[in-house]
């Protein structure tokens, strides 16, 4: 184990959130994106996938789903979701809420109550569901179930809206920080970090509120398997509350494993997924919520009547095709992805006066077939290997992925937009087929920076 992974885990959880500003602070990421993202020619940093157009996804629709297409109106549409639409989301977490449900230490008589779930989405109660925008269920979720003092776990570097609105609202975040190996460069979160974390803060008079976990993790690419998500469901069990804590399982980026583990019908649960990342149709801004506590879901769907209310009929008809083809639309972009962690680790090996390696695929022995759509890229220092006095473009993160974007129209996210300090990075995102191009002229670009 290298030093930087060997620290203790209350070295390396950091509390944050109340000494800040008041207010939701606007997204660094997003507004670095909102000037370069669809001004810049080569993007490396998206953390979507390949999209496809509405004529691709149209050709594989069904009979129904062809006629639903061509019928549609342009009216309002069930604020939940069409229930074809919710049966069609239900179909693919059905056999994981009924093996979690099996799981689950705290229902009485789990044989009789928990071996057998509807196939009808609407026959069931053990879990409910809504449609939404990914991000408005992020949003709308912290918003109605936190409030001030309550105590959040984290896991930075994260995408900001999973606890800036936490922040916003004078919660305290304690971080569950991913361990980088210094020696093989991959990036992996350790149970055992957090089961110190929740032993530090919470073994006496003390209450968490929420868990936020992200798998796979927005930068860093790394992955729980479904072991270590029953492990963690087993840690937050086991706290002595009264309540149990919300466990907000961020699963947006599951699909891009065959595996898909997930959290859905544990405990107090709640899964936000959607169509965005491994899917490549975030334009239809189609996600859903998962909850396993009704009295969760009554107060987060009563607030989504003042947000989108509900979604675009085209979108949930798009939707409910893709789902219905999911092999089709999921196996191409996993292959591009595997196919650009090559390319980009090769890259990196190229230039080692810049980057360090990148071996993520070691960081979970239990995951087989593990593969990202982001990942972040620990960049040596100083930057370009240029040493003495540098130039301005060289001194900072954000100046050097300001002079990228500037000079050579390349898109790239650094580790500031993510609050994370420790050293420098990247994220790359390898999910659209363009990646190599684009990566190439970054490499000319740092060929003519370091000369």
């Amino acid at each position: 184990m290298s030093a930087a992974s060997a620290l203790p885990p209350s070295k390396r959880a950091r509390q944050l959130g109340r000494e800040a500003e008041d207010g939701v602070r606007a997204s660094f990421l997003e507004r670095f994106f909102a000037k370069y993202e669809f001004t810049c020619k080569h993007m490396l940093s998206c953390s979507d996938s390949q999209a496809w157009t509405m004529r691709e996804v149209l050709e594989v629709a069904d009979a129904e789903g062809k006629e639903l297409w061509e019928n549609a109106s342009l009216g309002y549409t069930e604020s939940l979701g069409d229930p074809i639409l919710l049966q069609a989301i239900w179909e693919r977490y059905r056999d994981q809420a009924q093996r979690n449900l099996g799981l689950r230490r705290d229902l009485p008589s789990a044989g009789l109550s928990c071996s057998v779930l509807a196939e009808r989405y609407n026959e069931q109660d053990r879990v409910k569901l809504t449609t939404c925008v990914p991000v408005e269920g992020i949003y709308v979720s912290m918003l109605q179930l936190l409030d001030r003092g309550d105590f959040v776990i984290c896991g930075p570097p994260a995408y900001q809206a999973l606890y800036e609105i936490a922040r916003s609202k004078g919660c305290t975040i304690l971080e569950w920080r991913p361990r980088y190996d210094e020696e093989r460069h991959f990036w992996s979160f350790q149970v055992c970090d957090l089961q110190a974390l929740l032993k530090e803060h919470f073994s006496g008079e003390q209450s968490l509120k929420m868990l936020v976990v992200n798998s796979p993790h927005n930068p860093t690419g790394a992955c729980f398997s479904q072991a270590e998500l029953d492990s963690v469901s087993d840690l937050l069990a086991d706290l002595p509350q009264q309540e149990p804590p919300i466990l907000f399982s961020d699963e947006m980026y599951s699909d891009i494993l065959a595996s898909r583990p997930s959290n859905v019908a544990k405990q107090n649960s709640i899964v936000l997924s959607g169509l965005s990342k491994p899917w490549g149709m975030p334009g239809l801004r189609l996600g859903w919520l998962l909850f396993e506590n009704a009295a969760h879901f009554e107060k987060v769907t009563a607030f989504r009547d003042y947000t989108t209310l509900c979604l675009p009929p085209q979108s949930e008809i798009l939707s409910l095709i893709a789902l219905r083809n999911s092999q089709h639309f999921l196996d191409r972009n996993r292959a591009i992805a595997q196919k650009n962690y090559k390319t980009l680790q090769a890259f990196l090996l190229r230039n080692p006066k810049w980057f360090c390696a990148l071996n993520q695929h070691e960081h979970n022995s239990s995951i087989n077939e593990f593969a990202g759509v982001t990942l972040f890229a620990r960049l040596k220092t100083p930057l370009g290997g240029v040493e003495g006095e540098p130039p301005a473009y060289l001194q900072s993160m954000p100046n050097f992925v300001e002079h990228l974007a500037q000079k050579y129209s390349i898109c790239l996210v650094c580790s500031d937009f993510f609050e994370f300090q420790d050293f420098p990075a990247v994220r790359f995102g390898i999910g659209r087929s363009n990646f190599a191009e684009a990566l190439s002229c970054l490499e000319d670009a740092l060929r003519s920076m370091s000369s």
